[in-house]
């Protein structure tokens, strides 16, 4: 619909909510033209958008759209029995309105004859723990209210299958096509519940959660004596990876600021572990208490960032790219040491992750196999792993977000925060930190400097410039950055590697640095990733920076 179309809808609409009706009539003409000049897309991570009023923001309407859009797409697929007895969980995190949002949407499930399970009292809940009950229950299908990382102003909806893995575009297309059909009825929709329809997640399956996490460690029964500072960011995790720790007998000094379920972030205002200040308050803490490591959640608690403890008690915060190559050390090694190494395990990442996690697999004999950018397509590949006789051992995004045991098929922050601290105990003991082992890895296989750049382009105008920079950089040919020759070019658009088409570019590079760049499928961003070998760190970091200059100057100049 046309910009003019949908302002219509909602000026024409009678009994908008009042907050939403207030602020609508308050809106200037640029506001107007940002919020109702296109309508929400579900992208790398179903919707996600500001909070307001419009066809382009997260609102009680949006909601109500993607809801109905859904529904329509679940009768396709489910009997209405398998719809009314397996039903679909729905969960939320701790932002504006996501309590509402998450009572809308069960409410419009359970007018409609469809189970709604949410979560005790409609309580807040991590992502992982959706995804889990999903498959422990043998529910159809999931929803969790979540902008995972994103700033207060945001809010989101993701949807999962029956598998806890989050839809591929095969499938949200079908309810993107959906939701851009629905437009005025949202304005009048009335709701009927069925009390019996109304349902919640056993409290069981919650403790089955804990304990399956708890399983994961190698040796459960040994004294801690390392020191955890840790944050939820105010998010979700607040009475879960703390628990879990405490249980496993670690001690854990929480950043009190960030602990409670503030959805204004006030004490991490963009609460996202791969940004250097989340971590300021927490080094505060850890080096009052001389603390091994710190551990961050992310409000959603399905990622989570490190900072370890250097000689001079500073803290070096490690990436997603450093922090995987040492978990899989940790885990592989010991995999093999209690003959547990499958012959035929996998490992999934993605195009745009590091190489140095994939030549620590592949010592281990370990299968890496590479997707699209978001962790759908990691799920996915998790829950065919079986038929392909494979055995699932890791997977992971440079973007922090790691899973590690086949009881969820998404990211998961707190079965990561756990292996973690268990890993940085050990290593602790033999006189090393998790920095010793990450040199060990460069003198092994190479010195990496991963970095990825991000450029925010805002407004109406800014898909428009992203899409130009990617447009640039697919029609021009570019020798080489840095004196460094450009040996191959991939394009994704169409697909590539079995895969399904993206629009992802990547450059290859004669000394074995690449660089990759798409468009963010969650904000207004184009994310350039470059990976560069040399022979120290250092050096690498250089070269990638000296990349980057010459392609900024060259080909980006919008």
């Amino acid at each position: 619909m046309s910009y003019i179309d949908n302002l219509n809808l909602w000026k024409n609409a009678k009994n908008l909510e009042p907050q939403l009706a207030a602020q609508f009539k308050a809106m200037s003409e640029q506001e107007l033209l940002e919020a109702f000049s296109s309508d929400l897309e579900f992208g790398t991570a179903g919707l996600r958008g500001l909070i307001g009023p419009g066809t382009g923001k997260m609102n009680l309407y949006t909601i109500r759209r993607a809801t109905l859009a859904f529904l329509q797409f679940l009768q396709t697929k489910y009997s209405l029995t398998d719809l009314k007895e397996k039903g679909v969980v729905i969960g939320h995190d701790n932002r504006h309105f996501s309590e509402q949002f998450a009572q809308e949407v069960a409410d419009i499930f359970a007018s409609n004859g469809i189970k709604a399970i949410l979560f005790h009292n409609n309580d807040l809940r991590p992502t992982p723990m959706v995804s889990y009950t999903i498959r422990k229950i043998g529910a159809t299908a999931g929803v969790i209210i979540t902008a995972s990382h994103n700033s207060r102003e945001y809010n989101g909806y993701k949807i999962y299958d029956h598998n806890g893995s989050q839809f591929l575009p095969v499938d949200t297309d079908i309810i993107g096509e959906n939701y851009l059909k629905i437009k005025g009825e949202v304005f009048t929709l009335s709701l009927n519940p069925r009390a019996e329809l109304l349902t919640f997640v056993p409290q069981t399956v919650e403790e089955n959660y804990v304990e399956d996490v708890k399983a994961m460690q190698f040796y459960p029964d040994q004294k801690r004596n390392i020191k955890i500072v840790f944050s939820n960011l105010h998010g979700t995790s607040k009475d879960w990876t703390p628990r879990i720790l405490r249980e496993c007998g670690y001690d854990v000094i929480i950043v009190e600021e960030q602990f409670n379920n503030d959805p204004d972030f006030t004490y991490a205002p963009n609460p996202n572990p791969e940004l250097a200040e989340c971590f300021d308050l927490p080094i505060k803490y850890a080096q009052q208490h001389d603390a091994d490591i710190i551990i961050l959640n992310d409000p959603d608690a399905d990622r989570l960032g490190i900072g370890i403890r250097q000689a001079d008690n500073s803290y070096y915060l490690m990436t997603g790219n450093e922090t995987a190559p040492v978990l899989l050390e940790y885990l592989f090694s010991h995999y093999q040491k209690n003959n547990r190494l499958p012959k035929n395990g996998v490992m999934y990442n993605t195009f745009v992750t590091g190489n140095l996690s994939d030549k620590v697999a592949e010592s281990y004999g370990i299968e890496v196999v590479k997707t699209l950018t978001g962790f759908k397509w990691i799920g996915d590949q998790m829950a065919k792993a079986p038929s392909q006789n494979r055995t699932f051992l890791f997977g992971f995004e440079e973007a922090y977000g790691y899973v590690l045991k086949d009881i969820v098929r998404d990211k998961d922050g707190i079965q990561a925060s756990l292996v973690i601290a268990e890993a940085c105990w050990y290593y602790h003991n033999l006189g090393k930190s998790f920095l010793d082992v990450l040199n060990e890895q460069y003198e092994k296989f190479g010195y990496y400097y991963c970095n990825t750049v991000n450029l925010v382009r805002t407004g109406v105008e800014g898909p428009q410039i992203i899409k130009g920079m990617l447009k640039t950089l697919r029609e021009k040919t570019l020798p080489a950055l840095h004196g460094i020759t450009c040996v191959k070019k991939e394009d994704y658009l169409t697909g590539l590697y079995n895969m399904p088409g993206q629009d992802l570019l990547k450059f290859y590079f004669a000394d074995g640095s690449w660089f990759a760049v798409r468009a963010s499928g969650t904000e207004p961003k184009i994310k350039f990733y470059f990976v560069c070998v040399d022979k120290s760190t250092q050096q690498a970091k250089t070269k990638m920076e000296l990349m980057y200059q010459e392609l900024a100057e060259k080909y980006l100049n919008n």
